[in-house]
C-alpha cells in the first residue's frame, strides 16, 4: 500500500477525472488524500475521499475581474503571488510520508514539494502538454502532414510548434518563479532552479528525472505522436460513473422531478446548453443568443445556467426548459445534441454517450477540442463566444438535426470508447511508476 497525495485546483470539471483515479487507487489498497480547492470539498466527502482544502475557492476566483478577463481569453494571472505561496504552505503541510504525487497541469509547482519529500511525481493531464512537433501548444488536433511548402518548410513548422511548449513552461515559471525560488530557499531548503527552471537543470534529482505524463485521452481521438517522450503516453478517459464487471456503463442514480420528465415526454428529444463553469460578463446575452438559436432552428432546448448563471433575462418559450442540475451521464443519453463550452471533460462525455455537438469557445484548449469534434465528424462547427451570433448557431443546430451522418459518427466512436477504460489504464500506469520508484 502507498501513500498518494493529488493536488488539483480548479471547476468540478476539473476534479471528476481525478477524483475516479483516487477512487480506484482507494480501492486497490492505497491511501489517498485529494489535497484540493475549497470547492471541491463537498464532492470528495460524498465519495469519502480524505480532502484537504487549499486556499482560493475558484468560484470566487473566476467571478472576480481577473476571472472575467480570463474567460474572454485575455493573457491574466488568477493565482497571485501571495495565492502561490499560500498554496505551497498549505500542500507541504500535507506532503509528510508521502510516497507518490500526482498533480494537474495547473499544479506543476508540486514538483518542488516531490523534490523536497523525496517522492516520485506523475502528471495527470486532460490536455496534450508533452512537446511535440505535430501541433503547438493548446493547437491540437494536428493537421494533416503538408505535402506542399517543402521538406524545410515542414522541419521548421514542426520546430517551432516544440517550442511552443517550451516557450509556454518558460513564461509560467517565470511568472512565478520569484515567489518559488523563495519558498525552496526558505521552507524546503533546495537549492534555486536555473533562470530557465527545472526543465533547464542539468542534473535533476534521480526521482525526479522525466516524470512520467499521463494523458487522460483517448487514443480514438487523438493518436499518440511518434516523437513524444517515452514518459508520455495516453491512458483513456477518465469517468467517475462506475462499470459492471463486463465493462458496461452503469446507469447514473437520480431521479428527475415531474416537470423534467414532463418535458422529456412531451416531445421531441430536446438540445441541451450548458456551458459549466464559464463565467462571462454577460451571461443574459449569452443565454438570448442560445435561446434565440433554437427557436431559429425549431428545436426544443434544455438550459442548464452553470457557474456562470446562463439565463435570459426575459421569460422562456414553452419549449424551452431550465436545468439548474442534472448529472451529464443521466442525461445526455435523453438528448439529442450539445451545445457546450469545449471543456475536456464535457467533450470526453457527449463521447461517451454518443450525441453529437457544437462548442461555443471561451478561451484555453476549449477552441482546439472544437476543432477536435469537427475532426472526428461529431461536429459541424465551432463557435467563439466573442463572436458569437444566433443565425450562425442556429445553423449548426440545424445540420445537427437534419444530418443522420453527425450521430451515425458519434454512436461509432460511443462503441469505440465502450471497450476503453481509462480509470484502470492510468491506475496501473501509476502502479508501475511505484514499482518502479522502489527497485
Amino acid at each position: 500500500m502507498a501513500r498518494i497525495r493529488l493536488i488539483s485546483v480548479g471547476s468540478r470539471g476539473d476534479l471528476q477525472p481525478y477524483l475516479a483515479i483516487l477512487l480506484e487507487l482507494q480501492h486497490r489498497g492505497h491511501q489517498v488524500t485529494l489535497i484540493g480547492s475549497l470547492n471541491f470539498q463537498a464532492v470528495a466527502e460524498s465519495h469519502a475521499v480524505p480532502f484537504l482544502p487549499l486556499p482560493g475557492d475558484f468560484t470566487t476566483l473566476l467571478n472576480s475581474e481577473a476571472g472575467l478577463a480570463l474567460m474572454q481569453g485575455k493573457p491574466v494571472r488568477l493565482i497571485s503571488d501571495a495565492l502561490l505561496r499560500e498554496l505551497l504552505e498549505t500542500a507541504h503541510a500535507a506532503m509528510e510520508g508521502t510516497d507518490l504525487l500526482l498533480v494537474s497541469p495547473l499544479c506543476l509547482w508540486g514538483y518542488h514539494l516531490a523534490e523536497a519529500t523525496g517522492c516520485r511525481l506523475v502528471v495527470l493531464s486532460p490536455v496534450p502538454i508533452m512537446a511535440t512537433g505535430d501541433f503547438p501548444f493548446l493547437g491540437f488536433p494536428a493537421s494533416p502532414p503538408s505535402k506542399t511548402g517543402g521538406r524545410t518548410r515542414r522541419r521548421l513548422r514542426r520546430r517551432l510548434n516544440r517550442i511552443s511548449y517550451r516557450l509556454v513552461s518558460l513564461l509560467k515559471w517565470r511568472q512565478d518563479s520569484r515567489v518559488i525560488q523563495a519558498f525552496r530557499r526558505e521552507r524546503l531548503g533546495l537549492k534555486p532552479l536555473p533562470w530557465g527552471g527545472a526543465q533547464s537543470r542539468r542534473t535533476p534529482p534521480a526521482h525526479l528525472v522525466d516524470p512520467p505524463v499521463l494523458h487522460l485521452i483517448s487514443c480514438q481521438v487523438l493518436p499518440r505522436p511518434v516523437d513524444w517522450k517515452a514518459s508520455a503516453s495516453l491512458t483513456g478517459f477518465c469517468f467517475l460513473e462506475p462499470r459492471s464487471a463486463d465493462g458496461a456503463i452503469l446507469p447514473t442514480p437520480y431521479s428527475p422531478d415531474r416537470d423534467l420528465t414532463a418535458f422529456l415526454e412531451n416531445g421531441p428529444a430536446p438540445f441541451y446548453a450548458g456551458f459549466g463553469s464559464m463565467i462571462t460578463r454577460d451571461p443574459e446575452a449569452l443565454a438570448a443568443g442560445v435561446v434565440e438559436a433554437s427557436q431559429l432552428a425549431g428545436a426544443r432546448l434544455i438550459l442548464s445556467p452553470g457557474w456562470g448563471r446562463v439565463v435570459p433575462r426575459a421569460a422562456l418559450p414553452a419549449d424551452v426548459f431550465l436545468l439548474e442540475e442534472c448529472p451529464h451521464s443521466w442525461l445526455f443519453p435523453r438528448v439529442q445534441a450539445a451545445i457546450h463550452h469545449g471543456g475536456a471533460g464535457t467533450t470526453a462525455t457527449t463521447l461517451r454517450y454518443g450525441i453529437p455537438s457544437t462548442v461555443v469557445a471561451f478561451f484555453a484548449d476549449q477552441p482546439a477540442w472544437g476543432r477536435m469534434l469537427e475532426r472526428l465528424g461529431v461536429s459541424p462547427a465551432t463557435h467563439r463566444l466573442k463572436s458569437l451570433n444566433a443565425e450562425a448557431l442556429a445553423a449548426s443546430i440545424r445540420a445537427l438535426a437534419s444530418e443522420p451522418r453527425f450521430r451515425k459518427r458519434a454512436q461509432e466512436l460511443q462503441r469505440c470508447l465502450a471497450g476503453e477504460d481509462g480509470v484502470a489504464c492510468t491506475v496501473n500506469a501509476i502502479e508501475a511508476t511505484l514499482v518502479g520508484s522502489m527497485r
